[in-house]
């Protein structure tokens, strides 16, 4: 097929000449940063800044919210095999586009589970007094109902199944492209800025999301009538899912133009007319006659050790980030006491400026290395050693609180100047709306808890008490005490910003390298088999993992009759836990790098000195060169 064949803009009988200027590499990369943008902002940011959100909404454990956002991975790995193996098959920028669109609908699906949960509601009965008198409440026989308590929690996962099917080319045929349509020496670059749009989607998410935190999210209650006043209270439901609605309809528009892009854009053979050829010696083969040509290719690779420690290197990082990304907000709300809008306007605001100037500088470092594989694992090694240390930012959290009933016993209440039966008589509905006494300084789970009584005029939910059987001679408000943590806030936001530098520098580096450890017609294989790595033992598993090291944390758990929600956390343990296992990880990954780049023989290679070999060229070409040579 000729280049004019391949290059009309346009599908079917759409191909207007005043259009085809967008089958270009910028239009190109353009187009295909705005879709990485979206799909961020979706995977990575909304459903960050949205967890804790969803599990007050629909009653969920972090177990249950992480195998919700695991299942993007789940079903981002079910694609990868067809699409390594129908790589050279396929329009691989239309498949993008389609893509993008399932993508969209996903993200549309969210509103199916907001809208079949119904009202919602803090506790079936509004009691947050003290009530003598009278049996505890008992759960009737069918309250327990299992499918419609896990019913929202199977359209979410829906949901996730969609976007995880839709965004699987995005990172995989995406990457190649950028390798495929424009010159070696700017991967670095392009990587880059591709990674940079990748980086702004989530970092908007999170800012723009953490406002609609603050609003009241459903449209069938106010937060009056459940005595709730403002978005600090912990019982406060923001508008969690709008985000999803908008960028769904957004990457429906996005991804239209990318199936009309041709296999081949007009100007990639000027692009990558001097590309230097540089692989692993034992990976620069060429199966393209052979029978059995993807096993023998995928075979090739399991048994190359540069590459089998690389992937692994990005497996294990894979586990890491995957539990950042979803738990770092809830990680905030913990260590320092901020509310979900508040921890998802931090995390943005920091991840935003650090994450685009670091991936920026990252490709620019990329091209000073020339893609040379070596001297770019020395370098990753180097950040991810400065990445552990920052780590330690997960050990600075505020003053522990003193609450009654979790971390203080009743026979501890004599030290706060009450009675270990000033709340003995009052039957506690399982509601959460801690309290404050001012004098001790001691946090109660709900006024019910902290004796406070029943009287005229008091209303449900109301902002402080007076005549409280825990709390003598002083007002009892609404909250928790006041941890005063100023002075850790500003050291954990500076050290955090250390740390997203140090891994956003790395990232550029480290794809564009990894590049040149194969033949250039293995890329799609390798980037895939590389996903399906990192998904079944890294993505999949990390999310799950670090909902389970946050539940083991949980200090108080609300139950009801159908489910529980954890209210407390042990911030200490917490902190302690997610540094153990970053450093862990960043260690292990520095050693499987050091090995990758021990074990790598580039191949041809002449007296001490690399042979360029320029890609795509026919006989003419190679003529033509010898000639230019000679003139010289």
């Amino acid at each position: 097929m000729g280049e004019a064949d391949e290059t009309p803009f346009g599908f079917s009988w759409f191909r207007p000449k005043g259009l085809q200027w967008l089958s270009n590499f910028i239009p190109f990369m353009s187009i295909l940063s705005a879709n990485a943008m979206l799909q961020g902002a979706i995977v990575n940011g909304l459903v960050s800044v949205s967890i804790s959100s969803i599990e007050k909404r629909f009653k969920l454990t972090s177990t249950q919210s992480g195998i919700f956002a695991a299942t993007y991975d789940v079903f981002v790995t079910v694609m990868l095999i067809p699409l390594a193996l129908y790589a050279t098959k396929v329009n691989k920028v239309k498949c993008i586009g389609l893509g993008m669109m399932i993508v969209g609908i996903g993200s549309i699906l969210v509103i199916i589970p907001e809208y079949t949960a119904g009202p919602y509601s803090v506790g079936e009965v509004k009691k947050d007094v003290c009530v003598t008198g009278g049996p505890d409440k008992v759960c009737s026989e069918g309250s327990s109902d299992t499918f419609s308590a896990h019913r929202e929690l199977l359209l979410l996962l829906l949901s996730q199944a969609f976007v995880g099917i839709g965004a699987s080319p995005l990172f995989t045929y995406g990457i190649t492209c950028l390798d495929e349509f424009d010159s070696h020496k700017r991967t670095g670059r392009n990587l880059a800025l591709y990674m940079i749009a990748s980086t702004v989607g989530p970092a908007l998410a999170f800012v723009g999301c953490g406002f609609m935190l603050r609003l009241w999210g459903d449209w069938r209650t106010s937060p009056a009538e459940m005595g709730i006043d403002n978005s600090a209270d912990p019982r406060f439901i923001g508008m969690w899912w709008i985000g999803f609605v908008v960028c769904g309809f957004v990457a429906l528009f996005t991804a239209f133009p990318l199936i009309m892009f041709p296999k081949r854009l007009k100007d990639t053979t000027v692009r990558k007319a001097n590309d230097v050829h540089r692989t692993d010696a034992s990976l620069d083969k060429d199966f393209s006659d052979h029978k059995y040509e993807f096993f023998k290719i995928i075979f090739m690779l399991f048994k190359n050790k540069t590459c089998m420690c690389v992937i692994l290197m990005q497996t294990i990082e894979a586990m890491l980030m995957n539990g950042y990304i979803t738990f770092i907000p809830k990680l905030l709300e913990t260590l320092l006491g901020f509310s979900s809008g508040n921890a998802s306007l931090i995390t943005g605001g920091v991840v935003v400026p650090v994450g685009i100037v670091a991936s920026y500088i990252g490709g620019r470092i990329s091209k000073l290395f020339e893609n040379r594989f070596k001297p770019s694992m020395y370098f990753v090694i180097v950040f991810g050693i400065m990445a552990a240390g920052c780590s330690s930012c997960l050990l600075i959290r505020c003053e522990s609180l003193n609450v009654y009933g979790v971390n203080v016993p009743s026979s501890d209440l004599p030290r706060y100047g009450a009675l270990e039966t000033c709340s003995e008589n009052c039957h506690c509905d399982s509601f959460f709306n801690p309290v404050c006494s001012e004098d001790s300084k001691l946090t109660f789970l709900s006024p019910c808890h902290a004796g406070c009584a029943d009287m005229p005029g008091i209303k449900f939910g109301a902002s402080n008490w007076t005549n409280c059987g825990c709390s003598k001679n002083t007002i009892v408000k609404k909250g928790y005490c006041d941890a005063s943590c100023q002075k850790q806030i500003y050291q954990f936001i500076i050290m955090f910003i250390a740390l997203s530098f140090c891994i956003f520098i790395t990232a550029p580096v480290l794809q564009s390298s990894s590049l040149r450890v194969v033949n250039h017609k293995h890329r799609d294989h390798f980037t895939c088999f590389g996903w399906l790595w990192m998904r079944i033992l890294g993505s999949i598993p990390g999310a799950i993992v670090f909902g389970y090291i946050i539940d083991v944390n949980c200090m108080y758990w609300q139950k009801d009759c159908v489910s529980q929600k954890c209210q407390f956390y042990n911030a200490s343990n917490l902190g302690w836990a997610f540094f153990y296992f970053t450093i862990a990880v960043k260690f292990t990954g520095g050693i499987l790098l050091f090995l990758a780049a021990y074990c790598y023989q580039e191949s041809d290679k002449s007296n001490g000195k690399e042979s360029c070999r320029t890609l795509e060229t026919d006989t003419s070409e190679s003529v033509k060169m010898s000639y230019e040579k000679v003139q010289l």
